[in-house]
């Protein structure tokens, strides 16, 4: 769907909403939403299954207008707990509800909220490149219409430090006093016990092995290149893993997934969605990170264990996607340019001694002030608020 299609449609949706939207609030119930209203994923997801499993008091409904994906989640959890946003019953229940939850966008479009209703937007990640109003090249009319649509209903924006604070209220336009230090609920997941046992049974892979995961970030403008070294060699790689007995998990983003067969092997996996569909579940079962640009090494922090950058294209990257810190500083590990350099760097990082322990811990603490569960701490302050309003 174009940018003008799904603007319109939304419009179209706002409107609707018009018709529903004079009902008393009720606290009870607390709906959650993620991207375009159709996915199950990112912060939205691991705070209502703490919700769900934890506040017998609260209804959580979570909107999925996709109606495959709805029957799916509704057969996998229960009946109950995923309405559709575009119809009449779900849209009044969504309206209804006294507190909203989004990792992107609005679970329904309105121009005019409800002051009263407690609107967080938990977000998806630190906002290591420029993000929303503050991305280059966008439109006035797109500017505008994220302000007065988006920003605009949110009591609160959730990030994980001080430090981050007044990135994100530039990127939303809206007063500090809106950005919240509440940290990530997916993170939630770091401080569980590892179950690595069950990504190398799904992964096929012997026990006792070693995981990589290899996550590069999307480009707009271009395939991303896996292993970019002048030198590379498939087969040379394949013997040093084989020789570790050591594996790499290749984890593209989805409009990448179907360029990258030429890179497997043996010891060199591609983990895609119909495999493991939410990567954040599994992110503490592996041994070293290697990415570019991707914000998941923000998180992988939390663990300080070691990280392996490939900017191979750093210059025309930032050129055109913008970054909020300089990536130098803000990147706690070794940057090979070659394959031999790549190998020793991911032989030292199995062995841990990297030599990035301090940077690591350094950066850590600058991007991330949560370092235990938060989603408790965050009901904590809806119900905290809701006692206040009532």
């Amino acid at each position: 769907m174009s940018g003008e299609s799904e603007m319109l449609q939304k419009v179209e949706n706002m409107l609707k909403a018009q018709w529903y939207k004079k009902q008393e609030l009720d606290f009870h119930i607390w709906v959650f939403s993620s991207v375009d209203n159709c996915n199950f994923n990112y912060n939205s997801k691991y705070l209502f299954f703490y919700v769900r499993e934890q506040l017998p008091q609260i209804k959580p409904v979570f909107v999925i207008n996709n109606t495959k994906k709805r029957k799916q989640l509704t057969e996998e959890y229960g009946h109950g707990y995923f309405v559709d946003g575009l119809c009449s019953d779900g849209m009044k229940m969504i309206l209804r509800a006294g507190v909203w939850f989004t990792s992107a966008g609005l679970p329904v479009y309105e121009w005019k909220g409800n002051p009263e209703r407690i609107v967080v937007n938990l977000w998806h990640g630190i906002p290591l490149k420029k993000i929303v109003l503050m991305e280059e090249k966008q439109s006035f009319l797109r500017r505008f219409y994220f302000k007065h649509l988006f920003s605009s209903k949110y009591t609160y924006i959730l990030t994980t430090s001080k430090h981050l604070v007044p990135i994100m209220s530039k990127s939303f336009a809206v007063p500090e006093e809106c950005i919240k230090v509440w940290g990530q609920p997916r993170n939630d997941l770091l401080w569980e016990t590892p179950v690595k046992g069950e990504v190398l049974r799904i992964m096929e892979i012997e026990e006792g092995a070693s995981l990589i995961l290899y996550a590069p970030t999307y480009r707009e403008y271009g395939d991303t290149v896996l292993f970019p070294f002048p030198d590379n060699d498939q087969k040379e790689i394949e013997r040093f893993l084989q020789e570790k007995n050591c594996h790499i998990c290749i984890r593209t983003h989805l409009k990448e997934q179907g360029r990258i067969e030429k890179y497997t092997g043996s010891h060199i996996h591609f983990m895609n969605e119909d495999v493991i569909d939410d990567i954040a579940l599994w992110l503490n079962c592996f041994d070293v990170l290697i990415t570019d640009y991707s914000s998941i090494y923000l998180d992988y922090l939390l663990l300080n264990k070691p990280i392996i950058f490939l900017p191979y294209d750093q210059r025309e990257y930032l050129r055109k996607r913008g970054m909020n810190f300089p990536y130098e500083k803000v990147t706690p590990g070794p940057k090979p340019e070659n394959l031999q350099e790549f190998l020793k760097c991911v032989d030292r990082a199995l062995a841990g001694q990297d030599g990035y322990a301090s940077m690591r811990e350094k950066c850590n603490s600058y991007f991330n002030q949560m370092k235990e569960p938060c989603s408790n701490k965050i009901c904590e302050y809806i119900l905290r608020d809701i006692k206040n309003k009532l």
